[in-house]
This record gives structure tokens, C-alpha cells and sequence, in this order.
């Protein structure tokens, strides 16, 4: 059995989901990743730039840490959170929030896709994706953010079936 916080027990005991079998984490977001180091990469350069090394340090010292710590705590919640799957469903947790539960009678199907990004003849980024139809008409779209993704959607639709 997968350790689960206890706040996502309570829940999946309240809906009788079982233990659980498997968990799927998140990687950290590219993006935010970016915006929360590229300052200290600017405040170098304009260091370097302007030869006094003041409005660099501004920068380090009055941006950076507020958008570390913003990034510090978003990746926590993704690393926290995941795809839980249990013997009776599965549940996607952010953090300490269960954003969604549900049971496998729920599902009507489960699709994975993938794409390539090309610039010309040179790939640059492959997409994947994950779709989920439930029975009331609603869908579910994970991403690539998931490290495994096609064996996630492989797991999902052999247990749904």
C-alpha cells in the first residue's frame, strides 16, 4: 500500500475507494521555473551592464526572494499533490486540496494523445495529454506535468474497463 496524507483517507474512506495502489506525482512547472530564477540572471546582466553592481543587488535582494518564495510554495503544492489511484477510483490532489474523486463507475473512457511542437523540420516539444470522460458528460484533461503520463492513462483505462 502507497502512504496517503490523512486528509485524503478521510475522503476516501467517505466514498469507499479501498487502499491505495499507486501514486503519480507532478514535475515542476517550466515556466515558473523560469520566472523565478530569470531575475537573478537580469540582475547580473545589468550588473555587468552598467558596471556598478547597485541595481543588481536591488533586485536580488527587494524582487527575487518574493518570487522564490511564491515559487517555493507553488512547487511544494505540486509535489505534494498528485494522481492517488485506490481500488474503488482515483483522486487528483493540490496540495492539501482534493480537487477532484472519482469512482471507476464513473468513467465512460479514458483517451491519451500526444503532439509534436516542430520549428520547421526540427521537433522543439512533444504534448501529451490525458482525457477522461465521465459519465455526466464531464471531463477531466491532465497534462504532461505528470512523469508518466502514458502509463498513468494506461492505468486508469485498464481499471475503468
Amino acid at each position: 500500500m502507497i502512504p496517503t496524507p490523512p486528509h485524503l483517507r478521510a475522503t476516501a474512506a467517505e466514498h469507499d475507494l479501498g487502499g491505495c495502489l499507486r501514486r503519480y506525482r507532478r514535475r515542476p512547472g517550466a515556466v515558473g521555473t523560469f520566472f523565478a530564477f530569470a531575475p537573478l540572471a537580469g540582475a547580473l546582466a545589468l550588473g555587468i551592464r552598467e558596471g556598478d553592481m547597485t541595481g543588481g543587488l536591488a533586485i536580488v535582494l527587494f524582487v527575487w526572494p518574493l518570487l522564490f518564495l511564491w515559487w517555493c510554495v507553488s512547487t511544494r503544492k505540486r509535489f505534494d499533490g498528485g494522481i492517488y489511484v485506490f481500488d474503488g477510483g482515483f483522486a487528483e490532489v493540490h496540495g492539501r486540496e482534493v480537487r477532484c474523486l472519482v469512482t471507476w463507475s464513473m468513467i465512460r473512457s479514458v483517451s491519451y494523445k500526444t503532439g509534436s511542437l516542430w520549428a520547421g523540420l526540427i521537433p522543439v516539444a512533444r504534448t501529451a495529454q490525458c482525457v477522461i470522460e465521465l459519465r455526466n458528460f464531464r471531463k477531466i484533461e491532465l497534462d504532461g506535468s505528470y512523469r508518466t503520463l502514458s502509463r498513468l492513462a494506461g492505468d486508469l483505462h485498464a481499471r475503468a474497463s
